[in-house]
């Protein structure tokens, strides 16, 4: 079956990745966590990678606008994930990074993120998994 061959809205990308979103939340919530979302868990990994970033570092490592990451930010400090403070020098800047609790939960989803994924492809082959990975990335990369 082509994409022609199917009725609309299914043959179009748009209503696939939205589904396929979709998916993924309902997943993710199943799977890995109700409480932390898998954009929380980005930021999570980011700043385990990092040690510790600027807001604006976060908003380019995760590819989310400012006042996204400052939600985020905000619910996730809250909860004791992260901690936030005023970058020494720039006033204007906040620095982020994890507490122990955050790296407990980074380390506590690792596995899980895992299954995310295994539940979400795992039916498919390896190229096809591999073919689905490369043309998302090629599709964001424009």
């Amino acid at each position: 079956m082509t994409m022609a061959d199917l009725p609309e809205p299914q043959r179009h990308v748009g209503n696939l990745i939205r589904r396929a979103q979709q998916l993924h939340l309902a997943t993710w919530a199943r799977v890995a966590s109700a409480e932390i979302t898998s954009a929380q868990y980005s930021i999570l990994a980011v700043l385990d990678r990092l040690g510790e970033a600027s807001q604006r570092e976060l908003c380019d490592e995760v590819d989310l606008d400012r006042s996204t990451i400052t939600d985020l930010v905000r619910r996730m400090e809250r909860a004791g994930l992260i901690a936030r403070r005023r970058a020494e020098g720039d006033a204007r800047r906040n620095v982020v990074t994890l507490t122990a609790h955050g790296e407990a939960e980074r380390a506590r989803l690792v596995p899980l993120v895992i299954e995310v994924q295994r539940e979400l492809t795992g039916h498919l082959d390896s190229t096809e998994v591999d073919a689905l990975f490369r043309g998302l990335r090629a599709m964001l990369e424009r």
